[in-house]
């Protein structure tokens, strides 16, 4: 501040007046500037202590907004230990429930396999039942064979011929054989030979076809004798009959073996029994 210089006593007032302002300004310097604390010497062994920083007078703070800890938006830490609080476990809840759900899916799901079941029964049990696997039918024998000993044994000449031990017949034509052999039933063995009127056993030897019938008849044993063709003395013939039950001398053969025989064989052809 400039210091106006008046004479006289006018000149004195002014510098009393100067040396008030520089006081005043003195103290204001000294109000504004901070006190500077004194020096201590710090003590052997103690630690130095810590330096404050100036207050920021008249700055006012905004106090931070509490929001929830979340991983984004975390508090700043401090230096002090803090003990963070366990958060609630949830996991027991949703697992009682997981598990009440699993068990309402697998009684929904047992119900309606019970049902299915249920109603697969009866429909099995009314259904028609399988047909067999089919089989492949048996196959059928080889078909018999005159033996050379049994050919040997019935001439050439002969159209017929019979093996009583063998119980089969056939046909032939210059010694091969056309039709046969074929299963035949001769009369019982009595152990008496013909013509004997015991016996009832079939001759053997060689013969010719005397006659034919188609539906003779024995009136001694009262039987039809079907397809008959005679060819020995006391009505000795081949006809048709059983297979099982012998006759009384004469051959029987099956219903067709008859008829083929009875087509095949005319009066005056050989027959030989052996």
């Amino acid at each position: 501040m400039a210091t106006v210089a008046t004479p006289g006593r006018r000149g004195g007032r002014s510098r009393t007046i100067a040396s008030r302002h520089s006081a005043r300004s003195t103290r204001e310097r000294t109000l504004r500037s901070p006190a500077r604390p004194l020096a201590v010497e710090p003590r052997p062994g103690a630690r130095p202590a810590p330096r404050r920083r100036p207050a920021d007078a008249g700055v006012r703070r905004p106090s931070p907004s509490r929001r929830p800890a979340t991983p984004g938006n975390r508090p700043p830490t401090t230096g002090r230990a803090t003990t963070a609080r366990p958060a609630p476990r949830r996991t027991l809840p949703v697992a009682l429930a997981a598990v009440a759900v699993l068990l309402a899916m697998g009684t929904v799901l047992l119900l309606f396999v019970e049902r299915r079941t249920a109603d697969a029964v009866p429909a099995a049990m009314t259904s028609a039942p399988a047909a067999p696997a089919a089989t492949a039918p048996p196959a059928s024998p080889a078909p018999a064979v005159v033996t050379p000993a049994e050919l040997a044994r019935c001439p050439a000449t002969a159209t017929a011929c019979v093996d009583l031990v063998a119980r089969r017949a056939w046909l032939q034509h210059d010694g091969k054989v056309t039709v046969g052999p074929v299963p035949m039933l001769p009369g019982a063995e009595t152990f008496l030979r013909p013509p004997g009127p015991t016996s009832s056993a079939t001759p053997t030897g060689s013969f010719h076809v005397l006659w034919k019938d188609a539906d003779a008849f024995s009136s001694e044993f009262d039987e039809p004798m079907h397809h008959a063709v005679y060819f020995a003395a006391g009505g000795i013939a081949f006809h048709e009959g059983s297979l099982t039950t012998s006759s009384n001398g004469c051959i029987h053969l099956s219903a067709a073996d008859a008829a083929t025989f009875f087509a095949h064989l005319r009066p005056g052809d050989g027959v030989t029994v052996f």
